[in-house]
């Protein structure tokens, strides 16, 4: 694996890397819907941060956005959210993470030699055994 302080990992390779996460990211949201609220390259590593499941109705529809708009009906979203979330991640969870362990494989398939860099710091490392 490569690091930050290593002579032979060019600018080039950072920016394949920080194209890695962003790939992961932007497809986890797009189309299963996960949380993702940041990705970047950080110390030569891919850094996908993101949760799985759902809490409310905002979740779903502006996954890994942290403020709310004026004219979401929050407070009757979190009521009823509260009743149907639970119920709603038993089906989303598996789906999910499904979706998270294949963008991880895309990845790794379309950067085979950052592999170790894509992986290493993942928020879910046990879904990704054997990648």
């Amino acid at each position: 694996m490569h690091s930050w302080g290593d002579k032979d990992f060019s600018d080039e390779l950072f920016n394949q890397v920080d194209d890695a996460a962003e790939f992961i990211g932007h497809n986890l949201r797009k189309w299963f819907r996960v949380g993702v609220t940041q990705t970047k390259e950080k110390f030569g590593t891919a850094r996908v941060y993101c949760h799985l499941g759902w809490s409310s109705f905002h979740c779903i529809f502006r996954p890994g956005y942290c403020w709310i708009p004026k004219w979401w009906p929050w407070s009757l979203d979190l009521k009823i959210s509260e009743y149907v979330m639970p119920l709603l991640n038993r089906i989303v969870i598996p789906i999910q993470i499904s979706g998270y362990r294949y963008f991880y494989q895309k990845a790794v398939k379309k950067w085979p030699h950052l592999r170790e860099e894509i992986l290493c710091c993942s928020d879910y490392p046990e879904y990704l055994k054997g990648l």
